[in-house]
């Protein structure tokens, strides 16, 4: 596995079992050795009670609601079920409001009311703000980013932790915000048995009926009922309560597990379809990892949805330039062949490192099975595919030279400058009124800005002048100089780019290597 997969696996394979068994754990260790420790303390009734009411009932019923709403983000994940991935989204978002607005006057409160600040203690403070942040980047990202499918990936790798077989593979994909969200929250379920907080494991069933403030008392104590040792387990007393809700929170997400994807699902659907076992027979055991359709939903229906058309949950997300392909209709742009269709090589290589600037994650940390996988899922989705002509073949670069860069310049400025600019600032007088095949407007790009969509290696730079840019109508959004001129003078054109247009740390990063992660990728990319 690569270096970011195995950092990934500490934070997204073993960091989460730690805080759960904090999270499980710790509780009962407290109340078997300071029972009376499970409480909320004092929090000044009294005082501003006209406000700590609100405050408490928009907190709770918030969380409640919030947590509900990922019960069904989770399940609707796994099962592929877009409309509870839908109520999710509404259930936690309004939940999620409801819990930040409670805890903000809360803590205003408690900082504002001087007897209440006095009996206030450092965790008391660090709970609010561990809601208040935790929610508040999930509620931005709903909103503003409207990034929320990511059920679909967090769902696989959540139920593979109760499977008992980490998928850490699964979260690397995932917008950065979704993993501050979800950091956090494991970090606060670590954190959550030493807090105020405990009470929550002594919940009583009728808890949304109850006065927001209890207070215990000794009328059942002498109870009979059956116990084990020191620990009790009548119906009413604070240990059942807590052993009766900690197992139940286990069996739920045991069957949250249960209706996870099996990790041999997308293997025995290659396999039956007729693909060779060994282009999908990689550093995994198919035991070991989701591979194929159940793969393709965890990862790229939250853009590219269920079935590919391009209508994910998260297609309308500002952070994206461009909108998510329709993969039914494979109009792809970045390709390598002398027919400008997109070959599984081409495909491969956007799965592996996406496309830069446009807002698609690379996916360097899955396998090349699991990479193989993809492509096959891909080009099913492909309706009436045609045959990828021959790769462009690409001879050695020439050295660099001062006419070299000369006639690239000359080249440029005949054939380039109309659409991106004299400068490369993608302001040419030909820039406007470029659409795609649905009719999106399509800016040049800003060469001597923005980072290429495809790569900025020397390949990548000759297979886009070669190979151009398809409409996916049958025009071009870049048209395919590789018929018109030679290898040399596209080599040309590269190396004027270089030397006057491309930014330099853009190059270096190119020149490092700073790609391939799968094996599988073909040589020529």
């Amino acid at each position: 596995m690569s270096e970011l997969l195995s950092s990934s696996y500490l934070i997204w394979g073993v960091f989460p079992y730690f805080a759960l068994l904090l999270f499980f754990v710790v509780p009962f260790f407290r109340m078997l050795y300071r029972p009376f420790g499970m409480s909320t303390r004092a929090s000044g009734i009294f005082l501003g009670r006209d406000i700590l009411g609100p405050a408490a009932h928009l907190l709770h019923w918030g969380i409640f609601l919030a947590f509900f709403g990922h019960l069904f983000g989770l399940i609707g994940g796994l099962q592929g079920w877009g409309s509870w991935v839908g109520a999710f989204y509404w259930m936690a978002t309004i939940g999620g409001l409801m819990a930040v607005t409670g805890s903000v006057v809360a803590l205003v409160r408690r900082a504002m009311v001087p007897e209440v600040r006095a009996m206030s203690s450092h965790d008391d403070y660090a709970v609010h703000a561990f809601l208040i942040l935790i929610m508040g980047v999930a509620i931005y990202q709903a909103l503003a980013h409207k990034i929320w499918g990511v059920a679909y990936t967090a769902a696989p790798w959540f139920a593979s932790l109760w499977q008992f077989s980490p998928q850490p593979e699964l979260m690397v994909s995932a917008p950065w915000l979704t993993k501050v969200h979800v950091f956090l929250a494991f970090l606060f379920a670590a954190y959550f048995p030493f807090t105020k907080l405990i009470h929550a494991w002594t919940l009583p069933v009728n808890y949304l009926a109850r006065p927001y403030q209890v207070l215990r008392t000794t009328n059942k104590k002498f109870q009979n009922g059956w116990t084990l040792g020191s620990w009790e387990f009548k119906g009413v007393t604070d240990k059942s309560y807590m052993t009766y809700l900690a197992a139940g929170v286990v069996v739920v997400f045991l069957m949250i597990a249960a209706a996870g994807p099996d990790s041999s699902t997308g293997i025995v659907e290659d396999a039956e379809a007729g693909v060779d076992p060994a282009e999908i027979a990689g550093v995994e055991s198919p035991k070991e990892a989701l591979h194929g359709m159940p793969l393709y939903v965890s990862q790229c229906a939250r853009c590219h949805g269920l079935e590919g058309a391009g209508d994910g949950p998260g297609a309308d997300s500002p952070t994206f330039s461009t909108v998510p392909r329709d993969l039914t209709a494979g109009h792809y742009r970045f390709v390598s062949t002398l027919n400008s269709v997109a070959s599984d090589a081409d495909l491969r290589r956007s799965i592996v490192h996406g496309l830069n600037g446009s807002g698609m994650p690379g996916f360097r940390a899955l396998s090349d099975s699991q990479v193989n996988s993809l492509v096959k899922v891909v080009g099913d989705l492909w309706q009436d595919r045609p045959a990828a002509g021959p790769t462009i073949q690409i001879p050695a670069s020439p050295e660099s030279s001062a006419e070299l860069v000369e006639a690239g310049k000359e080249l440029y400025a005949n054939l380039c400058s109309t659409c991106h600019g004299a400068d490369g600032s993608g302001d040419g007088v030909a820039a406007a009124g470029i659409v795609d095949a649905e009719g999106n407007a399509i800016r040049p790009r800003a060469l001597n800005d923005e980072p290429l969509k495809a790569g900025q290696s020397q390949k990548q730079v000759f297979y886009r002048i070669a190979a151009g840019i398809p409409a996916g109508n049958g025009g071009w959004l870049m048209p395919r100089f590789g018929e018109s001129l030679s290898a040399e003078q596209v080599w040309a054109l590269v190396a004027y780019l270089e030397s006057s247009i491309l930014p330099d740390p853009l190059i270096a990063d190119a020149k490092q290597g700073q790609v391939p992660a799968a094996a599988a990728i073909a040589s020529n990319q």
